[in-house]
């Protein structure tokens, strides 16, 4: 009898700790979906090109920013752990806790950077703002890669 105590005390202190460590992740329900886009990834993208995209976004109701939340689209650098954009260039602040949007971005922005992988490469992300310039990825589509299809 005194180890089925011990299991059973054991038992409710790992559903605790379980239960602790599950309410200190990020909620659950952050989405974004890329709904449509003008490119198709088999162009080659030119410096008159624009990249515009209809997107759907989703955040959790437990979600909550004093500086708010934002969808963006950045580019993937020759660095594989950085994307990057031009200033706030397909940057969207939204206040609606689930809608649609389009989002442009004109290459000629990019283009000539140095830091910018070749073929290009994009995604688009939901984002909490933590601070003035500063935010966490709550959601984030599939990579998009721009490149010339045969």
């Amino acid at each position: 009898m005194k180890s089925f105590y011990f299991g059973a005390g054991y038992t409710i202190l790992m559903l605790a700790s379980l239960a602790a460590l599950l309410a200190a992740q990020a909620p659950s329900g952050n989405a974004i979906t890329l709904l449509t886009l003008n490119q198709p990834p088999c162009t080659t993208l030119t410096p008159k090109s624009v990249i515009r995209a209809k997107l759907a976004y989703h955040l959790a109701e437990a979600e909550q920013s004093e500086y708010g939340f934002a969808v963006s689209i950045k580019f993937q650098s020759t660095d594989p752990r950085m994307t990057f954009s031009d200033g706030t260039l397909g940057v969207a602040t939204i206040t609606a806790r689930h809608d649609t949007l389009t989002l442009s971005y004109p290459v000629a922005a990019i283009r000539r950077n140095d830091r910018l992988k070749r073929p290009v490469t994009c995604y688009f992300y939901l984002h909490r703002n933590t601070a003035p310039g500063r935010s966490v990825v709550l959601a984030q589509t599939e990579p998009i890669v721009f490149q010339e299809c045969m």
